[in-house]
């Protein structure tokens, strides 16, 4: 998936400002001498509710609280100098902000540009130079944005029952997507490719496409970039701006909505019609000019986000949205008013869906509990720093080990009691540790979920070479009277034999926002292919060799406030989709590369592709035929499909959890729930596995046996009534027969198999249309 974390890091979320200054404050002789005030700078901007300050900073997020106090210290610092983000007055910001009273008359009053509202939240581009005095206002509660994220069927199709909700292969299909809008919001478009045509490439089902990054703004009325919406417009723009150097949104809409071109790796909702959104992750900072950069956050995604969904009202067809892209949770208000508008989003017939991440596998979360003197873990940074975030009930001491050659210790403390004592509840320290020289940096917040916990944000940077590598370092939580529970949101936990005892850290807390968010469908992924053949006949695969089981990879809950997350599961190991042809127009083929095919002179790779980003398009994709059968579906009823439905792949745990969810999809139990056919007695709700089924533009239901009948089986069509409407036997040793149904009203008819041969048991769906 698409981790988007602040603009220009992968895998972290400290926002953009605070690594500009940290970037100074280790690069520059002269600024390392104004370390403590610079470093104050740095974490009264990553702070994320401020003890401190002054009542309009209480009411602004970490990002937009970055941004203000960039204008009113940073320009003056550097006089605004060129490169320094948000010191030029001119600058906008991308938020949400919620206003009690006249929103139109306070935001006029500071030049600003109403975007979209949601009752008393609106998203607007505000002035920078406009925040704090917009925030003094009484009647602004609350003004937000977080950084933009990071990125993060052949076979699948089976697992999850959608070969048999398509059932067969030539038209018409029982669910196909026909009827719904799926809406994608991701990065790297190949708009030519033949695999978002029709089957027949006489129809081109992309509606529309918004570039958040295109240049061609001259008449856009969109916020930022530009959007095409006909066959020709988006036909000639290619590809998204980024499409030739990323591929990331083509292999997502591929699994979401594919049609396969004539190979076997059809996406799941392959008729449905097609809006898409490219919107700007972390990778994309070399197409945003430094001063747009706050224009691209969590508020402009919603924009994607809505964009989509008004699309979709315009036809009167139901939606849902597929995001494979994500960043850490916070503990804080940071995205609350984010989380509401998505709420206000969904609705009947409007679902969003994102991935739950790609951080499973990592040892994330320490839990102190009172009565426990210490815990703790050997750390690494990703580079030379590491970012920690801790909860605690309690005062208690963060004590920080580093171990020479011979493994001396050499320890420092931090107590929370004296951090909430310091200026602004800021603490910035630098020590000399076995002659390295390390900053610490903490910050203090309220805990938004729990008032009887404190929040502390911590920055460990080393000034020579990577972090805990050259030289290992451990943290541990010490107090016996305390409750503390520590996060991982950048850096690494891992065992060193220098203390076995140091080996805390679980693999929890990890889900992504917003697919965190209590509305948004969030997608684990699960492991079916530890292997496959690549386009040079070579084996390749990857650390899942166990069929059936969750991904290692895949982000695990509880989300941070407690939930159950994720909430279902779906294949995301080695999944077979469409690549970009402008991609591999200027790179050579990676090993990943299955297969070839060309359409108008141009060669479009199939490619293997690992992560939660591609089992939350299969999702999507189940949903939108499930919104075929039913267009007035919401979040709340899928996730009851979810309950009823799903696969429980393993049989010890209790469901929901938070490794599973409910389990995984099986998008044909859900079909027959929705029809209201699954209690009917005589209709299996499993899907054969020896028999396709076809059924012809005559209304001639073909039944194609892999290999002859062993026994005889009897065949029955029950209309979604559970009426019987057809019955009859098939002879042993049949290798395909047929059954008329020309004289059958429209409709949808569950066809069921029975006999001793169990390879042609069960029961699938077709439809029948006049």
């Amino acid at each position: 998936m698409i981790f988007r974390a602040p603009i220009g890091i992968f895998f972290c979320v400290i926002t953009l400002g605070f690594l500009v200054f940290f970037h100074l404050l280790c690069s520059n002789k002269t600024i390392i001498r104004m370390k403590r005030t610079l470093l104050s700078i740095c974490f009264a901007v990553v702070t994320i509710i401020a003890f401190a300050h002054s009542s309009a900073l209480d009411k602004m997020s970490p990002m937009v609280r970055m941004a203000a106090i960039q204008q009113e210290k940073v320009s003056s610092m550097f006089s605004d100098k060129a490169g320094v983000v948000g010191a030029r007055s001119n600058s906008g910001i991308c938020a949400f902000v919620r206003i009690k009273g006249d929103a139109d008359a306070l935001m006029s009053r500071y030049g600003c540009r109403r975007l979209a509202s949601f009752g008393d939240i609106y998203i607007a581009d505000i002035p920078i130079a406009a925040l704090h005095a917009l925030a003094c206002e009484n009647g602004v509660e609350r003004i937000e944005a977080s950084p933009t994220r990071t990125e993060l069927l052949d076979k699948s199709v089976t697992i999850i029952g959608a070969d048999k909700a398509h059932a067969g292969t030539r038209l018409p299909q029982a669910f196909t997507g026909n009827g719904v809008v799926v809406g994608i919001q991701d990065i790297g478009f190949d708009l030519t490719n033949p695999n978002f045509y029709n089957a027949d490439q006489t129809q081109y089902r992309i509606k529309r496409f918004w570039d958040m990054l295109s240049t061609d703004t001259i008449g856009s009325a969109l916020y930022v970039g530009a959007d095409y919406t006909t066959e020709a417009e988006i036909l000639a723009y290619k590809h998204s701006r980024d499409g030739l150097n990323f591929a990331h949104g083509t292999y997502t809409l591929g699994v979401l909505a594919g049609t396969g071109y004539g190979t076997s790796y059809r996406g799941i909702a392959y008729e449905s019609d097609i809006v898409a959104v490219s919107n700007a992750v972390t990778s994309d900072t070399i197409f945003i000019r430094k001063e747009d950069l706050y224009k691209y956050t969590s508020a402009t995604d919603a924009l994607g986000f809505k964009y989509s969904l008004d699309y979709a009202a315009s036809q009167g067809k139901p939606c849902v949205v597929s995001f494979s892209e994500g960043s850490h949770q916070a503990q804080d208000t940071d995205e609350q008013l984010f989380y509401e508008v998505l709420r206000q989003m969904s609705g009947p017939g409007r679902i969003i869906v994102a991935s739950a991440g790609n951080e499973g596998h990592y040892n994330t979360y320490i839990h102190k509990p009172v009565g426990k003197s210490g815990m703790g873990h050997f750390l690494q940074g990703v580079g030379s720093s590491a970012y920690l975030r801790i909860s605690a009930n309690g005062d208690f001491a963060l004590r920080i080990n580093a171990y020479d050659a011979s493994n001396e210790i050499a320890s420092v403390e931090y107590r929370m009691s004296d951090i909430i004592a310091r200026k602004d509840s800021l603490l910035n320290d630098t020590v000399r540790l076995h002659g390295v020289d390390y900053m610490f940096g903490f910050a203090a917040y309220p805990n938004v979920f729990d008032n009887e916990r404190l929040m502390i944000d911590v920055m460990l940077k080393t000034t020579v070479g990577r972090l805990g590598a050259d030289m290992p370092l451990s943290v541990q939580l010490i107090g016996e009277e305390s409750d503390v529970e520590l996060y991982r949101i950048s850096g690494y936990f891992l065992r060193n034999a220098i203390d076995m005892s140091l080996k805390d850290a679980e693999k929890s807390h990890t889900i992504y926002s917003p697919g965190s968010a209590p509305s948004v469908i969030c997608v684990g992924a699960t492991s079916y292919r530890p292997k496959y053949i690549n386009y040079k006949g070579e084996e390749c695969g990857n650390v899942d060799t166990e069929e059936g089981v969750i991904a290692y990879y895949s982000g695990r809950g509880p989300t941070f406030d407690g939930r159950i997350k994720p909430d279902v599961v779906a294949p995301g190991s080695n999944i077979i989709t469409t690549s970009s042809s402008f991609v591999y127009g200027e790179y050579p083929y990676p090993r990943s590369v299955v297969s070839v095919s060309e359409f108008r002179g141009r060669k479009y790779p199939w490619q293997a592709t690992l992560g939660t980003s591609f089992s939350a398009p299969m999702v999507s994709g189940c949903i939108a035929l499930w919104l075929q059968a039913n267009p007035s579906l919401t979040a709340d009823d899928v996730i009851s499909l979810f309950s009823e439905t799903c696969h429980q792949l393993d049989p010890t745990l209790s469901h929901p959890n938070n490794i599973y969810g409910y389990g995984e999809i099986d998008v044909y139990r859900g079909l027959l729930r929705i029809l209201g056919i699954d209690g009917i007695e005589g209709i299996s709700k499993e899907q054969p596995t020896g028999v396709d089924f076809r059924l012809d533009g005559s209304s001639l239901l073909h039944l194609c046996f892999t290999r002859p009948l062993s026994a005889s089986a009897r065949v029955y069509i029950y209309n979604v009534s559970g009426n019987m409407l057809y019955e009859g036997r098939v002879a042993a040793g049949t290798e395909s027969t047929e059954v008329g149904m020309a004289t059958f009203p429209a409709g949808v008819y569950a066809v069921q198999i029975t006999s001793p041969d169990t390879a042609v048991c069960g029961s699938t769906l077709v439809r029948i249309v006049k």
